[in-house]
C-alpha cells in the first residue's frame, strides 16, 4: 500500500505555493523559487523569490531580491525589489535599490529608489539617499544626504 499519492500537480500550481517560515522555526541556508514566503522565524541566508512578507517577529540576515517585498520585522541585509513597504515596526539596513517604496517603519543605508519615495509619520530614513520623487507627510524623518537618482548603466 503506498503512502504517497504520486504527484500529479503541474508546475504552474507548485509555483503558486507559499512557504511559512514559522516564529520558532530558525533556517540557515539560501532559497531561491517561483513562489512566495511568509517569514515570522529567522533565516541566515540569501533570498530570491517573487514575493516576501517578513512579518512582525521575523528576521532576516541576508540579501533580498524580490519583485514585492513587505517587512514588518527586521532585515540585516541588502535588497533589490520593485515595490517596497516598510511597516511601522519594521527594520531594513544595509543597501536597499527599488522602484517604489513606502516607509512606516525605519531604514538605515544606502537607498536607490527609481520612482517614489514616501514617508509617512512614523518612517524614518538614515543614510544616503538617491530619489526620483519623494512625499514626506508631517512626522516623516530623513536624516542624511540625498541627490537627484540617475539611472546607472
Amino acid at each position: 500500500m503506498a503512502i504517497f499519492k504520486e504527484n500529479t500537480m503541474n508546475s504552474e500550481t507548485s509555483s503558486n505555493r507559499s512557504t511559512f517560515i514559522a516564529k520558532t522555526i530558525e533556517v540557515t541556508g539560501d532559497f531561491k523559487g517561483k513562489g512566495s514566503m511568509n517569514i515570522e522565524g529567522t533565516v541566515h541566508g540569501n533570498i530570491s523569490v517573487p514575493s516576501i512578507i517578513i512579518g512582525e517577529s521575523g528576521r532576516v540576515n541576508g540579501n533580498i531580491e524580490s519583485s514585492n517585498v513587505i517587512v514588518a520585522g527586521k532585515l540585516v541585509g541588502s535588497i533589490k525589489c520593485n515595490a517596497l513597504e516598510v511597516k511601522t515596526k519594521g527594520f531594513i539596513s544595509k543597501k536597499i535599490e527599488t522602484k517604489n517604496i513606502q516607509v512606516s517603519g525605519n531604514i538605515e543605508g544606502d537607498i536607490s529608489v527609481s520612482e517614489l519615495l514616501e514617508i509617512l509619520p512614523t518612517g524614518s530614513v538614515r543614510g544616503e539617499i538617491a530619489v526620483n520623487r519623494i512625499a514626506t507627510q508631517e512626522g516623516g524623518k530623513i536624516v542624511g544626504s540625498m541627490k537627484v537618482y540617475t539611472k546607472k548603466d
